[in-house]
């Protein structure tokens, strides 16, 4: 490991340290380049874990909820090269109060890659190796405060069991968090009003929508985001003639974006002069029509962009206030599985 690559490593994971709790895992296996999550197979959902199919067909310990729609972590791509080919793994930087979601978020990665060891770092800098038998911890061996040369003593562990015999890991790099890297123009600053957007900025599809003055079959908007099972904040929007408005700030992975701009079309008044308006995972600002195509792209999205497009023609000035009464509670299942039938009814 060259100089600056150690400097890289020691200048990111401690800036974690006393803060987050962390984890060093494989991300492919040798010879292929495959994204970890891309790669799983969703079998079914509580409201705890994800489990997935093995190729026995065996239901396997899977990804924790809050790793697929929790926001409040980091995750850092570490570059290697296993002889001439391209080993990557990742740095995962979590909540230190959530640690037996990280196990499983190691098992998980651990068990997808064929790894035994997983390499975590404590709160405090304390670093071990975390032996793995399937889903489960069998012992640790401790390693003493973090050290840069760590992560290719763990490499090297990975690829011996991996099985490469007479290969040798090497770490060539580390990237910045992946939110910064799919959205790297962006302005995160002053975003404290809106809630949870800047754990979501440069990750999920966010959308702003006006909270509508009438009912879809009886039914109000936040149902028919309880059905939709996509978390949101609410921000309200006050400006100095005396007009207040709501606006949901929806936060959709990629997976469900489409069902979700089908279902908002129904939902969203054609008469609404209000905008709709849309940030893609680069950053991207837009505003939609009713029927949720592009009508207009406004640049790249911050707090000064958001509010141009409220402003520009009114010349009001406009007050932003983050609900902090709200809490968004994931729906149970049985809301979940109901909501996919009332959706199917009336799209």
């Amino acid at each position: 490991m060259d100089v600056l690559v150690e400097s890289q490593l020691n200048s990111i994971v401690q800036s974690y340290i006393g803060k987050q709790i962390m984890i060093v895992v494989p991300s492919q296996s040798i010879g292929k380049d495959i994204d970890a999550e891309a790669g799983s197979n969703h079998l079914s959902l509580n409201s705890q874990i994800i489990c997935r199919l093995d190729t026995n067909n065996q239901a396997v310990l899977g990804l924790p909820y809050s790793y697929t729609t929790g926001r409040n972590w980091c995750r850092h791509h570490i570059h290697g090269v296993v002889g001439d080919e391209a080993f990557g793994m990742e740095l995962i930087c979590w909540s230190p109060d959530s640690l037996e979601d990280l196990q499983e978020v190691a098992a998980w990665y651990a068990h997808k890659y064929g790894a035994h060891h997983v390499l975590f770092v404590s709160l405090k800098g304390e670093t071990k190796i975390w032996n793995y038998q399937g889903s489960r911890i069998i012992g640790h061996r401790k390693l003493g405060q973090w050290q840069a040369n760590y992560i290719e003593l763990y490499g090297q562990m990975v690829v011996d069991d991996l099985k490469c015999k007479g290969c040798t890991y090497q770490c060539t790099s580390i990237e910045e968090d992946y939110r910064l890297v799919r959205a790297p123009h962006c302005d995160r600053s002053n975003l404290d009003d809106f809630g949870q957007l800047s754990s979501h900025l440069g990750l999920d599809h966010i959308l702003f929508i006006p909270a509508p003055n009438h009912q879809v079959e009886g039914r109000t908007m936040e149902q028919y985001l309880a059905f939709l099972d996509v978390p949101y904040d609410k921000v309200y929007h006050s400006f100095t003639n005396g007009k207040n408005s709501l606006y949901y700030v929806l936060y959709v992975r990629h997976c469900r974006l489409k069902l979700v701009l089908d279902v908002l079309q129904l939902l969203v008044d054609d008469c609404d002069s209000k905008p709709l308006l849309y940030v893609t995972p680069e950053g991207n600002l837009y505003i939609l029509q009713q029927d949720m195509s592009i009508l207009q792209g406004c640049g790249v999205f911050s707090r000064t962009s958001y509010i141009a497009m409220f402003t520009k023609l009114n010349k009001e000035i406009l007050q932003i206030q983050f609900d902090r009464d709200f809490h968004y509670n994931r729906p149970n299942m049985f809301t979940r599985m109901g909501g996919a039938m009332i959706l199917g009814q009336i799209k």
